[in-house]
């Protein structure tokens, strides 16, 4: 998505509908990327996005990739129906994560997982923003800059590709990153953390938590 393309607001507003319908079972991650998309800090842009888009291969604006399985989906009336065939595929991967702020700015993110079948890939953790006021531009062809953004990508917690990650059938493993520095310009309030392990074969399995401000209890 970008928010100088047009059409984008109605792929939003597909993508609202369906977290809305899935709610609990489908996370949604709105990667602003291309030259309709303004780089951070004056837009939303940041440099992993053009990274992921170029990866995938996306040639036009509104797309959408579901578990990266089935490649590039550039009309965003075909995704629900994609997300329904996804949802009946079985997965083999339970993954819980969590995160607490530990400090004024350290993040702290553990994610345990438990392999029903021998697997290995990648573990890739994102943080996501929802509730951000910034212009977009509309299918009208005008700019509305009270645009409320959400599920917006801000960062790759653990690298662009993420980190290796092998089990066997009953394996459990966990993994704890605690160096993470959020960046002072992001609501912490309406951040998320977003896990998932990929592969050769898409992602295998995601979970989605709101960060637990440990600092505001004490």
């Amino acid at each position: 998505t970008g928010q100088g393309c047009l059409n984008c607001p109605n792929a939003h507003d597909v993508a609202a509908q369906l977290h809305e319908t899935y709610h609990g079972n489908l996370i949604v991650v709105s990667m602003h990327a291309g030259m309709l998309a303004y780089p951070y800090p004056n837009g939303l842009k940041q440099l992993e996005g053009d990274e992921y888009a170029m990866k995938a291969g996306v040639e036009f604006y509104p797309s959408g990739m579901i578990n990266r399985r089935g490649g590039i989906l550039d009309n965003y009336m075909s995704w629900g129906g994609a997300v329904y065939e996804e949802l009946q595929r079985e997965s083999h991967l339970n993954l819980m994560v969590e995160s607490e702020l530990v400090s004024d700015s350290l993040l702290s993110v553990k994610v345990d997982l438990l392999a029903l079948a021998s697997l290995s890939g990648k573990l890739q953790l994102w943080l996501i923003e929802d509730s951000i006021v910034a212009m977009q531009k509309m299918p009208t062809g005008k700019y509305n800059f009270e645009y409320v953004h959400n599920h917006v990508f801000r960062d790759a917690i653990n690298g662009t590709w993420g980190e290796d990650v092998a089990l066997e059938l009953g394996e459990e493993k966990s993994f704890t990153t605690t160096e993470y520095i959020l960046n002072s310009d992001w609501e912490m309030e309406n951040l998320s953390v977003v896990a998932f392990v990929y592969n050769e074969d898409g992602v295998q399995q995601a979970g989605q938590c709101k960060i637990l401000n440990i600092n505001e209890n004490k």
